[in-house]
């Protein structure tokens, strides 16, 4: 059977988490990677949407990391699953939104807001494994791909303010959960919450174990630093880099 082909954008945090899935359900897949807009034209062209990554091949087209998960854990042999029985279902749906969202996009608005000024460590992650024609035009047009991203981010002062409180305040809970000593954010088993949280973090801790393209943490500048040295020295830091370092194979 032929693998599973992802459109994704290299850097994205929603490409990254279908990677960690599909690696740790063993579903064999190839990553066919775009750069930014050239990802949309060829999601739109293959699944009918402009929204990264698509998932597809053996009859599947798969649209969303949501409804990825929710395949992966359908059809997930018993000791892969990451809702295993007697999961806090209910705290498990009110962690998505949680970190996937309010979390995932926090951590993303502070990498970019410090990494988009640097032309020349940030060209390599935003044309990181496309078409040669794509990486050339990264290369040459990055002021406009800096701006689009930008502004889909909604860059400005505010809101990165804004997401370095949404960070504190996400990361503060989850030190309070893990504060009894327990392994994993629902109990004694790696579970969802687990993998999508690591993933929303990832950007506030650089684990060494990201799949996606990101420059390294040495090029980055010294107020990112910051914020990986300070988030890091958390519990929940801590955490992140742990489910990391255990549960995902190294960057593919």
């Amino acid at each position: 059977m032929s693998p599973l082909t992802v459109v994704t954008f290299p850097p994205s945090l929603d490409g990254e988490l279908a990677r960690f899935l599909l690696d740790h359900h063993r579903v064999p897949y190839r990553e066919d990677r775009h750069a930014l807009g050239f990802s949309s034209l060829v999601t739109l062209a293959r699944a009918g949407t402009v929204r990264f990554p698509v998932v597809l091949g053996q009859g599947l087209r798969i649209t969303s990391v949501v409804d990825l998960a929710a395949h992966l854990e359908r059809t997930a042999a018993p000791g892969r699953r990451l809702l295993p029985p007697g999961t806090d279902l209910q705290r498990a749906r009110a962690d998505w939104p949680l970190f996937h969202v309010t979390l995932g996009t926090a951590t993303t608005r502070l990498a970019y807001a410090h990494l988009l000024p640097l032309r020349e460590v940030m060209t390599g992650p935003l044309s990181d494994g496309v078409p040669r024609l794509e990486r050339a035009a990264v290369e040459r047009g990055y002021p406009a791909f800096a701006a689009a991203l930008r502004l889909l981010l909604l860059l400005t002062p505010q809101r990165v303010r804004a997401a370095r409180a949404a960070l504190d305040e996400v990361m503060a809970a989850v030190d309070d959960r893990l504060a009894d000593g327990r392994p994993h954010l629902l109990g004694d088993v790696l579970t969802l919450s687990d993998v999508v949280f690591a993933v929303a973090a990832a950007p506030a801790v650089w684990p060494e174990q990201y799949g996606g393209a990101v420059p390294p943490l040495e090029l980055t500048p010294p107020a990112l630093r910051d914020v990986v040295a300070r988030t890091r020295a958390r519990v929940s830091g801590d955490h992140a880099l742990r489910v990391y370092r255990e549960h995902r194979a190294p960057g593919r």
